[in-house]
């Protein structure tokens, strides 16, 4: 049985149909956009509102001890890293020249005093046999071989050398054994548990804040120095301001600031560290945001794009938004400390949309 050429073209070209639309790939779905934002944190300071400066960290108490008479050293019971109490035995010089001329003193002030018992005793049985200016002299030596046995015994004393506060031994500069002059430093003393840091401010900052008559202690509340060392890069220590020179430096130009900070227990830090000392010149800016940042809805009402931090979703969030400072303006309400919002790119986002955060090339290299 023979069938029509028609019908095997057609046939053909029926299968050759099914077979192109059975190889077609199915539709891709489209491919989420990730808009990359600037994001701020509430409650954190932005970079523009703070101010910097690098310092070396002090001991509140240094004190470079050295003995009050020249001597060879013969006794030093401490090493360096060593806590000593106050009052506690750091060095001892050989005492023995000290030893006999205290002697020698005390044995003239002993024929001092016998002579002028003598010569009153004299001039209380016949006021004739001695003149009142031999008994004014008598007295006159008497006093003088006090005052010699007086320093004698100082002098015996300054050959121990003792600590002047609690402490820790941070530096010993002379060997066992060695010949010291008088007050050549021996050893540094140091008292860490307050430590201080010096830094200096640039008139130009200085110039920045107004003019007022506020206390030390009011000046630290509006500032809220920190200071961060440069090998504990991730802690930050309250600090309170000490003293603040009226005069710049007529080299530098600069106020030199001192600030002191508590030495913490859970690690180390030491007098010669390096840090810096960071201020806070606008506190309003950890929850203030770019005036950009700020949108109006279909009500009027002032709103930012608030972002989830787990899903990197953004929705909206009505603010009350309170006075305008240059380009940024000051969140009353609406948001809380740690809440993410979009400051960047806001005119693109829509409610659920996914963002990222913004990075600069630098900062990826880094």
């Amino acid at each position: 049985m023979r069938i029509p050429r028609r019908v095997t073209w057609l046939g053909l070209a029926t299968a050759a149909c099914l077979l192109a639309v059975g190889c077609e790939e199915p539709p891709q779905p489209k491919k989420e956009v990730v808009r990359p934002v600037k994001i701020h944190v509430i409650g954190s300071l932005q970079p523009e509102a703070m101010l910097e400066y690098p310092g070396t960290i002090q001991a509140v108490l240094t004190a470079e001890m050295g003995f009050e008479v020249p001597g060879r050293v013969l006794e030093l019971p401490v090493k360096e890293g060593d806590h000593v109490k106050k009052g506690q035995l750091l060095a001892r010089i050989d005492p023995r020249d000290y030893e006999a001329e205290l002697k020698v003193a005390l044995a003239n002030l002993e024929k001092a005093l016998a002579d002028l018992k003598r010569s009153e005793n004299i001039f209380k049985e016949d006021p004739g046999a001695i003149s009142q200016d031999d008994l004014e002299r008598d007295r006159r030596a008497v006093k003088v071989a006090e005052a010699e046995a007086e320093i004698k015994r100082k002098a015996l004393a300054d050959t121990e050398l003792r600590a002047l506060f609690d402490g820790v031994v941070a530096r010993i500069l002379v060997p066992d054994f060695a010949n010291v002059q008088a007050k050549q430093p021996v050893l540094i003393l140091q008292d860490t548990s307050t430590l201080e840091i010096e830094v200096a401010v640039p008139e130009r900052d200085f110039a920045k804040g107004r003019r007022s008559e506020l206390s030390k202690e009011e000046l630290t509340k509006r500032l809220a120095p920190k200071v961060i060392v440069t090998s504990l890069k991730d802690r930050e220590f309250d600090a309170r301001i000490t003293e603040y020179a009226q005069v710049a430096d007529p080299v530098t130009r600069t106020f030199p600031v001192t600030l002191q900070f508590d030495n913490p227990e859970d690690v180390t830090i030491l007098p010669g560290m390096t840090a810096r000392v960071r201020i806070v010149i606008d506190p309003d800016s950890a929850y203030s945001v770019p005036s950009t940042a700020v949108r109006g809805d279909a009500d009027k009402k002032p709103y930012v794009w608030k972002v989830n931090p787990e899903t990197m979703q953004v929705e909206r969030q009505r603010v009350e938004a309170g006075p305008l400072t240059g380009d940024r303006v000051l969140l009353r309400s609406g948001v809380e400390k740690g809440d993410w919002v979009a400051i960047s790119g806001v005119t693109q986002l829509r409610p659920g949309m996914k963002v990222r955060k913004y990075e600069r090339q630098a900062d990826k290299e880094r």
